[in-house]
């Protein structure tokens, strides 16, 4: 399991996924209003203590990335049924690629017309591509495994 090339690119795809729970994905500042940093777990107004606002709004970013940990972790452990891990691998690839769309075409557009203010992109607008790329990968090489047992299976 843990020796194969493609379990290592599924943890770092995990690792993305994680790591958007803690990085903003855009930073919008007012004059008027102040800072806000936009998470997946809602947007947070810098003061003392930190406010987050918007949690429903986001909701669906947040679920959308609790699945696809799920996913990403149930395929690193069904590493024997390697159809059923490319399965769940595509799944979770169409679901980064709704996450990531979501949050280019429609939150970082809605909280612009909301704030009215300018905003800048944070480290977190990459993580999810970083992930999509580790699935990418992961996905190629499960194909190899499959097409090289289906080839040894021949031999026999």
């Amino acid at each position: 399991m843990i020796q194969r090339i493609q379990t290592l690119y599924l943890f770092l795809s995990l690792a993305g996924c994680i790591l958007l729970f803690f990085f903003p994905m855009a930073g919008y500042v007012n004059e008027n209003q102040g800072t806000y940093l936009f998470f997946i777990t809602g947007v947070r107004y810098l003061i003392e203590p930190p406010l987050t606002l918007f949690f429903w709004t986001t909701l669906p970013l947040l679920l959308m990335t609790a699945v696809s940990a799920v996913m990403i972790l149930l395929s690193i452990f069904l590493y024997r049924k390697r159809r059923i891990q490319i399965l769940l691998v595509s799944i979770t690839f169409l679901l980064q690629i709704v996450f990531i769309s979501l949050v280019l075409l429609f939150y970082i557009g809605y909280f612009d017309r909301h704030f009215n203010v300018m905003h800048s992109y944070k480290f977190g607008i990459f993580i999810p591509l970083v992930s999509l790329g580790f699935l990418i990968l992961a996905n190629r090489s499960i194909r190899k495994d499959e097409q090289l047992v289906k080839s040894a299976d021949r031999l026999r």
